[in-house]
Parts: C-alpha cells; sequence; structure tokens
C-alpha cells in the first residue's frame, strides 16, 4: 500500500509540473513515506528522516516532507522531533501534496471518509507489474494492530473507477496487477465484491496475471475460490494471514476464528484448486504465548504446509489493546522461538520448491537478473519468483521447464513451442 501511495503522491506532483529528480542532491523536495506496522519499521524510517539533517542545511530552500502511517499517528510529534521537516501529511492528507510540496508548512493528518483517492488513480508500477488499490482502512481492531489507528476505516473505492485505472495500465503495456487492501475481503460497491471485481478484470484483454492482498480468515469470502478456479489469468495464490496456531493465542489477537474454521478456508481451497500455493504471517512471543501455544503454531504451519511465510516477533504498538498487555515474554525467549519458527518453515518452503523441478510452467518476465544480465527473472502463476536461461523483454511470457533449484530460486529452461498463454 505504501509503494502504492508513493506512486500517487507522484501522478499528483507531475500533473503540477514537477519531475523526479535522479539523486537527493538534485531534489527540491524530498517525501519520506512511512510504515508504522511494526518498531523496526518506525525506526529505519525515523533514521532515514533525521539523515536528511545535513542536506537541509546545505540547501535551507529544499522542502522535506514526511507522509504515510507514522505522519498519521504521530501528527504534531514529527515536527517537534524532526524540526527541520516543513510538512506532515497523514494517510488520508495525500491530496495535499501539491500545496506542502511548494509552500504550505505544518501537520496535515485528519481521517476523512471520503478520502480514498478513487479518481485519482496512479496507473504505473514497477513494469510488467502494478499495484492497484482497491479500498483502504480496517474495521478489524486486532489487539496488536496499528493499522486502524493510521489508516482509518474501511473505504472502498468505485468499481468504475478501478477499472478504469487497470484499463489504463493494460494500455501502457502491464501484464500483472494485484490489487490490494488492508483487509481486500471487505471490498464492496454498490453490492459489488471482491468476486465480482476479480471476473471484470479478467475480461481486459491485455492483462495476464491477476493477483489480490490481503486477505483476513475471519471475514474470507469462500465463492472466491470458484473464481479462481475457473479464470484462468487469477493467480493460483492466495496469501492467508493466520498468526497464531493457538485459539487462546488468537482469542486475545481478537482474530475472529479459530483454528479448525481456518483450516477450513485451506481445505476448500486446495479441494477447489489443488496446486494452489499458500503464503501467511505468523507473529510469535505474543503477550500470554506460552510454549504449548507455540507448539501448537508449529503443529499447525507443519500441517498446513505453506509454500512460504512472514514470521515476525511481537512488537508493542502504541494505542493498541495488546499494548496494554505489557510486553511479557523476553527477547531472548522471542528470538529462541522465532529461529525455531524460521527453520520449521524453510525446510518445508525447500520441499515445496522442490516441487516445481521438472514442470513446465508459464512464466511473466519482469526484468534481468542482478547477477547474470544473461539470464531473466520471472514470476509464476502461483507468485513465485524464477531465473529464465535466456534474455528476454520485460513482459514477455515464457513457456519453460524448471529443470534445477537453486538456493530458493527455481531455474527455468525456455522451451521452444508456440507459448500457449491460457495454460500454466
Amino acid at each position: 500500500m505504501n509503494v502504492y501511495d508513493s506512486n500517487l503522491m507522484a501522478s499528483i506532483l507531475e500533473k503540477e509540473g514537477h519531475k523526479e529528480a535522479e539523486t537527493l542532491d538534485d531534489a527540491d523536495v524530498i517525501i519520506v513515506n512511512t510504515c508504522a506496522v511494526r518498531e523496526h519499521a518506525v525506526r529505519r524510517a525515523m533514521t532515514r528522516i533525521r539523515g536528511l539533517k545535513n542536506l537541509k542545511k546545505r540547501k535551507p530552500e529544499l522542502r522535506i516532507g514526511v507522509t504515510g502511517c507514522i505522519s498519521q499517528i504521530e501528527k504534531q510529534n514529527i515536527l517537534t522531533k524532526i524540526p527541520f521537516a516543513d510538512f506532515v501529511l497523514g494517510t488520508d492528507s495525500l491530496k495535499e501534496i501539491s500545496s506542502c510540496a511548494a509552500d504550505r508548512n505544518g501537520a496535515f493528518s485528519d481521517f476523512a471518509s471520503d478520502a480514498i483517492y478513487s479518481e485519482l488513480a496512479p496507473a504505473r508500477g514497477k513494469f510488467p507489474e502494478a499495484f492497484v488499490s482497491v479500498m483502504r482502512g480496517c474495521n478489524n481492531f486486532c489487539s496488536y494492530c496499528i493499522v486502524p489507528y493510521a489508516r482509518g476505516k474501511v473505504k472502498s473505492r468505485k468499481f468504475e473507477h478501478i477499472i478504469k485505472e487497470v484499463v489504463e495500465l493494460s494500455h501502457s503495456g502491464y501484464k500483472r496487477i494485484v490489487l490490494l487492501g488492508q483487509n481486500v475481503n471487505d471490498y464492496k460497491d454498490r453490492g459489488k465484491g471482491l468476486p465480482h471485481l476479480l471476473k471484470a478484470i479478467t475480461k481486459i484483454k491485455s492483462i495476464e496475471r491477476i493477483g489480490f492482498l490481503t486477505s483476513h480468515p475471519a471475514f474470507f469470502p469462500l465463492h472466491i475460490f470458484d473464481v479462481m478456479k475457473d479464470e484462468p489469468k487469477i493467480e493460483r495464490f492466495l496469501h492467508l494471514p493466520l498468526q497464531s496456531g493457538s485459539d487462546r493465542v488468537l482469542k486475545l489477537m481478537n482474530r475472529g476464528y479459530t483454528v479448525s474454521q481456518y483450516l477450513e478456508i485451506i481445505e476448500k481451497a486446495r479441494n477447489k484448486i489443488s496446486d494452489i500455493a499458500l503464503s501467511t504471517d505468523i507473529i510469535v512471543g505474543f503477550p500470554y504465548e506460552t510454549e504449548k501455544d507455540f507448539t501448537a503454531t508449529i503443529k499447525v504451519i507443519r500441517d498446513i504446509s505453506f509454500n512460504s511465510a512472514f514470521m515476525f516477533k511481537y512488537s508493542p504498538r502504541k494505542y493498541t489493546l495488546a499494548n496494554s498487555f505489557g510486553d511479557l515474554t523476553s527477547e531472548t525467549e522471542k528470538k529462541e522461538r522465532l529461529q525455531k519458527l524460521i527453520k520449521t518453515q524453510s525446510a518445508i518452503t525447500k520441499e515445496k520448491n522442490n516441487y516445481y523441478k521438472g514442470k513446465i510452467l508459464e512464466v511473466l518476465i519482469t526484468g534481468k537478473n542482478k547477477k547474470n544480465s544473461l539470464e531473466s527473472d520471472a514470476i509464476t502463476v502461483y507468485n513465485k519468483k524464477v531465473v529464465v536461461k535466456g534474455s528476454y523483454m520485460k513482459g514477455e511470457l515464457v513457456k519453460v521447464l524448471i529443470d534445477d533449484i537453486q538456493g530458493c530460486s527455481p531455474i527455468g529452461v525456455p522451451l521452444k513451442e508456440p507459448l500457449d498463454s491460457r495454460k500454466h
């Protein structure tokens, strides 16, 4: 979402006559778009901002702005902590970027019920892939999560504005679209939800791949698997955050589902799409998590056998309910549990990667390989990055045989027969 918002601000500024600078030294305006989901992200952002102090001294006319989730949460505190910053914009105030980039100083971070920027679609990305926001905000208030405080209540974009943005991307040659939402399953506009939106986007001819992030298990529309099964353009990939394999911890997290309910979704997904790739999020060391709870999480991870997982130590966040619980698990315990979890999932991921060996897959070329310019980077319909032997243009669809696995990367050898872009 921050990548999308950065593109959104860039598109607004460019319409006002600004151009992207090549380097920091060349810039007249520097905007730091921030994330607050974990303390580590906050520290990194604040370090990055403070690193601009000397540049501001050398160029007093330089305008420095801080935007995004930290700005929304901290508001006036940012200007106190970073006195050389000129302006602060919260997540619902991005339309103010032009006037702030010019001469407006101060903090602007009030929530607005209509601030979904639906008509200001940036229609850009890292070619040939682009994110497209379909909704913003979250009403769930998981006890550890800062998002509702940083992004506000759920607001969905108009259906036709989303379609217009995707059409513009298709006209620019983009091939892969990922629909975004803090809980993308909450998308709804005049009775049209995510399944309807996905179906509509599949009708846009030059768009070849369609994904969506992120789904919430408590509000998952099971009929979406019918759409995924019937529409070849929709990726056979689902990111579904589990967070914990313990019902007791899930209740403390206010997640709104049990482990058995989560497993039911996974079962239905695999019954409909037998080769679906799954990824998840896991938090270890949540307040009151016992060794028994953690062992339950390890068991669920093994039972489900995810293709990949994002794994984190619990990070207390200001304003959240869990912050009042206290941080009861020691850093040593957190680190030990995280390492055990990573080791467990890494073994599963390796096994999953080996599944692709010997298979013929259709891949979308995303660019040259950084290590070898004679090879190309690509992505599969399972949201798996692969390395393709040979140099290809971004956006090409290539049929490859996976003949090796190096580290976490499957290696694909191109096949000479013509590509049928509807098979994978």
